[in-house]
């Protein structure tokens, strides 16, 4: 068989996929937005958008380009097509809250469907939090903005400039296969981003329950003793990066570690690195002067030798690498070399989350933000007032709604995908070519 014989994928197969599994468009159904009786259901506006983050397109502009065609029209529930502008004005008065119990309802069902299994580590199902820049502008701001002040030069002169920008966390479960980002919260103006995480992980044994995950995986800014307050409280075993933000803790692990030889050494090879790794694991140290609950903590020194091309010519270099970390698992259960590999595992958050998001889903994009096309309401003295923006974390919430959903469709469902060694991105332009596949809507002529 040729490779251009190959049966391809299909928005038919696609869809129903999703209608079964996870009931989608029955859930679409139930979003809303700030509309009075829109001509475009918030339905269509959702799949529309939904579709063009599958589609991996860029931009509105060539989701609009799209919607022109029939056979799109009828798989997002709409007569006629619409413009940009109706998506911005529907989106930026999008419930959110409806649009995350959505992303809520589907890891639930990943999870029941053992789609998260396959990743567990000592049967635990791991996950990890970490904070991203989504966009700066020196120019376009909105009230949640935040601020800051950036040196740069103008005319060979340095310069300070106001810069506005958005951060966010997000939790994202990392040794499976599928890869899905339970939630996202958007720092606020005057806030810090522990502060966010902290706000983050409440919600997420709200919206989840205690257990949906049982080891958190953390970055040094978060090693704080709310964090591990609320991870005992919720039954969450932590593993977290140990810097000299924690200058009492480091101090005493160096000096201890530094009087003994490693408990473990071995060689770790993969991807074409070899690691020399020398382990040294202790318990008991207090976290911190104010809180002195004792923690266990492992340090791994490792030299990394892996090939580089110098001068046309590959060689091989070695680098040093020193890593420790703060955790709460039970050394008879969780060895010092889980322990490290659960710290690499961070960040695969970074790789197979933020990274990917952004190379490949127009994440930082910037959609909507500091967009004033959209709906209004009347305020106490009768004038109209523009309703706050929720573009952003609306926009956010489909993209991730995408990301999981199109990776569940080809790692679980897919034998197309598996068979003939495609790419994520080669199924989506599959997809988006399908559409002139379809055949065309049938519509009964005119009683006139």
């Amino acid at each position: 068989m040729r490779r251009q014989d190959n049966p391809t994928h299909e928005i038919p197969s696609f869809a129903r996929y999703l209608n079964q599994v996870f009931g989608f468009r029955a859930a679409a159904g139930q979003l809303t937005d700030a509309r009075q009786d829109p001509d475009i259901s918030p339905q269509s506006v959702f799949l529309a958008a939904f579709y063009g983050f599958v589609f991996r397109l860029p931009s509105f502009q060539q989701l609009e380009s799209d919607l022109a065609q029939p056979q799109l029209q009828r798989w997002v529930g709409s007569e006629r097509g619409f413009g940009d502008d109706v998506l911005r004005y529907s989106l930026c008065g999008f419930d959110v809250s409806g649009l995350e119990q959505v992303l809520v309802q589907v890891n639930r069902t990943l999870k029941r469907g053992k789609a998260l299994d396959e990743g567990r580590v000592q049967g635990r199902i791991v996950a990890a939090l970490d904070g991203v820049e989504v966009l700066s502008s020196y120019s376009r701001c909105c009230d949640s903005c935040l601020e800051r002040r950036v040196s740069c030069r103008k005319g060979g002169v340095k310069v300070e400039q106001v810069q506005y920008y958005h951060r966010a966390v997000g939790c994202q479960i990392v040794n499976s296969p599928v890869k899905p980002f339970l939630a996202i919260e958007w720092l606020q103006p005057g806030e810090g981003e522990e502060t966010a995480a902290l706000r983050l992980l409440n919600r997420i044994g709200d919206l989840y329950g205690s257990r949906f995950f049982d080891i958190l995986l953390l970055d040094a800014l978060y090693a704080q003793a709310p964090v591990l307050q609320l991870a005992e409280q919720i039954g969450w075993d932590l593993v977290i990066s140990l810097k000299q933000n924690l200058p009492d803790l480091y101090r005493s692990a160096i000096r201890l570690f530094a009087r003994r030889e490693p408990d473990s050494s071995f060689t770790d090879k993969h991807d074409g690195k070899t690691y020399e790794v020398h382990l040294w694991d202790t318990p008991g140290l207090p976290f911190s002067g104010d809180d002195p609950r004792p923690v266990r903590v492992v340090r791994s020194e490792e030299t990394l030798t892996e090939n580089h091309y110098r001068q046309r010519r590959l060689q091989p270099e070695t680098t040093s690498h020193e890593w420790l970390w703060i955790t709460t698992l039970d050394s008879s259960v969780f060895s010092a070399k889980q322990v490290r590999q659960l710290g690499h595992d961070r960040w695969k958050l970074e790789n197979n989350g933020w990274n990917d998001l952004t190379q490949n889903w127009a994440f930082k994009h910037g959609y909507l933000h500091a967009c004033r096309h959209r709906p209004s309401t009347r305020s106490a003295d009768g004038g109209r007032q523009l309703i706050p923006n929720r573009g952003l974390p609306a926009v956010t919430l489909i993209l991730l709604l995408a990301f999981t959903l199109c990776a569940a469709f080809t790692l679980r469902h897919s034998k197309l995908f598996r068979r003939y060694r495609l790419t994520a991105l080669t199924v989506a332009h599959q997809l988006r070519r399908s559409l002139s596949k379809l055949p065309p809507t049938i519509r009964a002529p005119d009683s006139s």
